[in-house]
């Protein structure tokens, strides 16, 4: 997988950009080359702006961009996302030609931004236009224009705001997939743990197009206050996706930007723990191939090998030993003291060559966040009556998640959920973990309303359905704790539910089930829009 970085040369960033993305290693740069500034007297052609300039010294640095390509220019259908066959030839021919003056430095352009999105991102067409047969008809008429002069520059399309593989699925029936190299996602997100299911349905969903091409996460980031999360969860993203197949990843951005203060790899000149984490993967993860996946033998321990030069690992809390490691590292790019003994949790820790010899032990059994999606938990929707509906993977306009078939309102993702109707007859979102052996356990929940609003969420703990602990949350968080002693077969349920009125009733969740005796600590998911 390839890794870059988000840039805004084309928006007046200046040349220190490039000695910023030399710093992390860095040589694919995420930027534009707006129509308006190739173009600004119609039908003229002309790259000896500052832009262009720009881009040039890059070039003879040994960057390579990903030019995002958004279809707007005054002179043509009024200024919006072309739409007419003629505007959308002269956008066409205008791409061809940044191909020809800049040539090999440009690996793709990226046509539009975030289109699933508002504002004018997103096509906004006049009646009659609609919107996946035009915006295909555009992708036809670059395909026309290059006419396979630039082979090294891929067209990337599709280009969602999330991984919007319900968006993208109608561009697939308009048959997108015959004229683009790659599709687009920005799967910015709170927790990485949702990455494989949802690149698996996207790939699935091409596949059933009939043709399967490259994916681009050309943007992606983790919006959290606290700088170090931010960069634990994006190394685990981009290891999850290297495995996964993704052709490309670009974080956004390379510098803190007022509008979005916690993304930036840099702040000024100042580098961050996440900008730590890119240059170690940049230098140390991924010039050894795309990992793969190790069987641990434990259900809470994942290891993804990078080829014969580096492993990442996280976990359930314990202390793994290694053999033949030269280096070690953690998620921030800083030394480890010890190549051969590390402490595993929810932080990867990172070591060179080597392996696990003694995976080591860990007194939580099970954790609904990092074991979201692995088969360690099964999720339904509760009825009044117990009855229980298993929730299947669905697609949808910005990204994907957990539905039920009673009822498409209750939904849940790695870090929450949704659940629908009312005390009349309540669905509850529900997580279950099923112990193989008898164990004597605690378990504890973190819950946390994100919605103001409403009369809260009724809460349950369960042992085979009989409540363990209840409790009421109308505002904030809580945490609802119980001992309980499981046979072999038993199931832990936790679930959230609507109390009396439907509304307001979005929660986090993140729960674990500890060895009797040993109960750590539970801090709920942190919660931020993102995207």
């Amino acid at each position: 997988m390839k890794l870059g970085v988000a840039t805004h040369l084309s928006q007046g960033w200046g040349l220190d950009t490039i000695d910023r993305a030399d710093d992390i290693s860095v040589n694919l740069l995420r930027d534009g080359m707006e129509w308006h500034q190739g173009e600004e007297t119609k039908g003229t052609f002309d790259f000896t702006g500052g832009t262009a300039q720009k881009i040039d010294a890059a070039c003879a640095r040994g960057k390579k961009f990903l030019l995002v390509q958004i279809p707007l220019n005054k002179h043509y259908d009024g200024g919006k996302f072309v739409y007419s066959p003629e505007a959308r030839s002269q956008f066409a021919k205008y791409l061809r030609a940044v191909a020809d003056r800049f040539g090999s430095c440009i690996a793709a352009f990226e046509i539009g931004n975030e289109i699933n999105g508002g504002g004018n991102t997103r096509p906004d067409y006049p009646a009659g236009y609609d919107l996946e047969d035009t915006y295909v008809a555009l992708l036809k008429d670059i395909d026309s224009a290059m006419g396979g002069s630039h082979p090294y520059i891929k067209i990337i399309g599709g280009s969602t705001n999330m991984i919007g593989t319900g968006f993208l699925e109608n561009l697939f029936d308009a048959g997108m997939l015959n004229y683009v190299d790659g599709v687009a996602v920005h799967p910015y997100s709170g927790y990485s743990y949702g990455l494989p299911m949802e690149i698996d349905a996207l790939k699935k969903a091409m596949r059933d197009h009939g043709k399967e091409v490259e994916i681009w996460a050309s943007e992606f980031a983790h919006d959290h206050p606290d700088q170090k999360l931010a960069a634990s969860e994006g190394m685990k993203s981009i290891t999850l996706m290297a495995a996964a197949g993704v052709d490309m990843a670009a974080w956004y951005a390379l510098y803190e930007e007022e509008w979005f203060p916690n993304l930036g790899l840099f702040d000024g000149s100042s580098i961050k723990p996440q900008g730590r984490m890119v240059r170690l993967a940049a230098s140390k993860l991924l010039p050894h191939g795309n990992p793969i996946k190790l069987n641990t033998g434990d259900p809470g321990l994942f290891a993804y090998r990078f080829g014969q030069g580096a492993t990442v690992v996280w976990g359930t809390p314990r202390i793994i030993r290694v053999e033949g490691a030269s280096e070690a590292y953690d998620a921030y790019g800083n030394r480890l003291p010890s190549n051969t003994e590390m402490q595993v949790s929810d932080v990867p820790v990172i070591f060179i060559g080597g392996n696990i010899s003694d995976r080591g032990t860990s007194d939580v059994l099970a954790d609904t966040l990092l074991q979201y999606g692995t088969g360690a938990w099964k999720y339904f929707a509760r009825g009044k009556d117990g009855g229980m509906d298993p929730l299947t993977y669905k697609t949808q306009w910005y990204g994907s998640d957990l539905r039920s078939a009673w009822d498409a309102a209750i939904s849940l993702n790695p870090d929450g959920a949704v659940p629908a109707r009312d005390s009349n007859d309540p669905l509850r979102a529900l997580w279950q973990w099923q112990t193989d052996r008898a164990v004597s356990v605690t378990v504890k929940a973190c819950f946390h309303k994100r919605e103001d609003g409403g009369d809260g969420i009724d809460l349950a703990i369960d042992r085979n359905g009989k409540p363990a602990a209840t409790k009421i949350l109308t505002n904030g968080q809580t945490i609802i704790s119980a001992d309980i002693d499981l046979a072999a077969g038993d199931k832990v349920q936790i679930s959230g539910g609507p109390n009396q009125t439907w509304g307001s009733d979005h929660f986090g969740l993140r729960a674990k089930v500890f060895k009797r005796g040993a109960a750590g600590t539970v801090e709920c998911p942190s919660w931020r829009v993102v995207g």
